[in-house]
């Protein structure tokens, strides 16, 4: 089952793309096609598949999490986001900027994109952000489904899989260690034993809450990586050996995330290269490395090809990942993951004194990698690196598992549970509907409006509009001219120009409309967000729809 899934859903968006970039946008023909033939492809694959993952039986007190699992995962896929009274709300909070690009991506590639699209929140310039997950979206939203209805049961199914992955290939550690992660308790800084509080000004927070539910290209991409991982530990060990087809679908699921999730495409390539010439067997994996490479690397020539206009992601932070100026460097790692690196720590001396190289190679890896980047960051923000952190923190894990929790009694389990993950199930817990009761996001009033001023308009035409997080016409589809500005930042965007632009445009400058590339802008939004006291549109702009407070206009082409 989970080979099919992962496959399923890696045809389904590759197959999709192909056929997108054929016909120069994603047309309903090529939704259904790309998904039925994602079906056959992904069923056919995993027939072929012999691996055998021994699940390990489940005590009393290990199913009773299992099952507040289940729940946190229920209602964080069903109230995603939600409607009370005229509002959608959201239910994760810290999901508030992300919901509304995940939207943007979603309708903007599901009504037409020419493909390769370009940036929905930039316009201009390539789309280099790993939409895989939002394009997986995006075919049910091409085929007329609504967003209530695919984006909560595809997130549902997505982390279920996540769920069971977990489960299958690491256990209740590697379950609890991932739902209900965080740092340590809040009481060296800020003294609080409010449950909303208790990570407050941590970076290490819950990576269900903050990275699972917000960065939606990981809810492949950690599946995916911990079942590659566990079948190349099995093929390692000699516990299973791989056929021709079992190579190529594993090189598949590897090389999709490439489209998926960037990062950690880049971090797992990294890892288990290493890992397969410590081996000798690269010989053995290179059809699944090949399949892997020619599946991945167009996505990663398409994002690393350098653009005018664009910023260094890569930095060195001596610092130490997100850590703030005059917070000392060893109480910052003690509160975060202090817990993790103790115990991982004294694996990897463990190993080295029993001579187990095999499990000592992954563990110091996972540890050196984890060490490397905290300080080289490859995000314009530097708690993005959590893209990476994460996977030293899981992978770490699986390779001390015996030593951490298989081969131990139920007095040290339980003695790790409270100092690694009792953190995080307060944090998990006080995000359940019982206790938090979600967030305001945005007026479907405002919604409505918008989407009848700009109904009829090609997505592919660039629009103004003031730049929110939350504007109408952004989470509508639109491809901006310029969008929000901590999402731009997040992409490389060197904006300032564009946002001073904008602010002179809708503070009314006569001048400001010539200075609009016309190559690049096509329309021009005048919402409630645009509207600024005694200030009125300038010349050269011509009203093309209305929908109370929404005007629409259109740029008068120069002579």
């Amino acid at each position: 089952m989970i080979p099919f899934l992962l496959l399923f859903v890696a045809l389904s968006s590759l197959l999709g793309c192909l056929g997108a970039l054929v016909a120069g946008s994603l047309l309903p023909f090529i939704s259904a096609s790309a998904l039925l033939l994602a079906l056959g492809g992904a069923f056919f694959l995993a027939r072929m598949f012999k691996l055998e993952l021994e699940t390990p039986a489940l005590g009393k007190r290990v199913t009773i999490l299992y099952a507040l699992v289940l729940v946190g995962i229920y209602f964080h896929s069903v109230f995603l986001f939600f409607e009370k009274g005229d509002f959608y709300w959201i239910q994760n909070p810290f999901n508030l900027g992300d919901m509304a690009f995940h939207w943007n991506v979603i309708n903007y590639l599901a009504k037409g994109a020419h493909f390769w699209p370009e940036n929905p929140i930039y316009a201009g310039y390539r789309f280099k952000y790993p939409f895989g997950m939002d394009f997986f979206n995006s075919l049910f939203a091409n085929l007329g489904v609504g967003m209530a209805t695919h984006l909560p049961l595809v997130t549902l199914g997505m982390l279920l899989l996540v769920f069971g992955v977990l489960h299958a290939c690491g256990g209740p550690l590697l379950v609890f260690a991932v739902f209900f992660s965080g740092g340590v308790f809040n009481i060296f800084s800020n003294p609080s034993w409010d449950p909303n509080q208790l990570q407050e000004a941590l970076d290490f927070k819950n990576l269900f809450l903050t990275v699972l539910l917000t960065q939606r290209g990981v809810l492949y991409a950690l599946p995916a990586g911990v079942f590659l991982y566990r079948a190349l530990q099995k093929a390692f060990s000699g516990a299973w050996k791989p056929g021709l087809p079992e190579k190529l679908a594993l090189g598949l699921i590897w090389g999709a995330l490439g489209f998926f999730h960037l990062h950690s495409f880049f971090f797992l390539s990294l890892f288990f290269g290493v890992l397969i010439l410590y081996k000798r067997e690269l010989k053995t994996w290179l059809p699944a490395l090949i399949v892997a490479a020619g599946t991945g690397l167009p996505f990663v020539i398409n994002a690393l090809w350098p653009e005018a206009g664009t910023m260094s992601l890569v930095h060195w932070n001596p610092r130490g990942w997100n850590r703030a100026e005059g917070v000392g460097y060893f109480s910052y790692w003690l509160q975060n993951l202090g817990v993790w690196i103790l115990a991982v720590g004294s694996c990897a001396v463990i190993f080295y004194r029993q001579k187990k190289w095999d499990r000592l190679l992954p563990t110091a890896l996972a540890l050196i990698l984890f060490v490397l980047f905290s300080h080289l960051i490859l995000a314009p923000w530097a708690w993005d690196n959590i893209k990476l952190l994460l996977w030293c923190y899981v992978l770490a894990l699986m390779a001390c598992e015996d030593v951490l929790w298989n081969k131990r009694s139920e007095i040290f389990k339980s003695l790790l549970f409270v100092g690694l993950c009792l953190p995080g199930l307060c944090f998990f817990l006080s995000a359940l509907p019982v206790f938090y009761r979600g967030a305001s996001w945005i007026s479907q009033r405002e919604l409505n409006r918008a989407a009848v001023a700009l109904k009829g308009q090609d997505v592919n035409e660039g629009l103004v509009v003031a730049p929110h997080w939350e504007h109408p016409a952004l989470i509508l589809g639109y491809k901006l001219y310029m969008g929000y500005p901590g999402h731009v930042w997040s992409h490389g965007y060197n904006y300032v120009e564009r946002e001073e632009r904008i602010n002179r445009l809708y503070d009314g400058q006569a001048e400001a409309v010539a200075e609009l590339p016309q190559n690049l802008v096509h329309l021009v939004y005048w919402g409630p967000l645009e509207r600024r006291p005694e200030k009125t549109p300038p010349p050269g702009l011509q009203k093309i729809s209305e929908a109370l407070s929404h005007d629409l206009y259109r740029i008068e082409l120069k002579k």
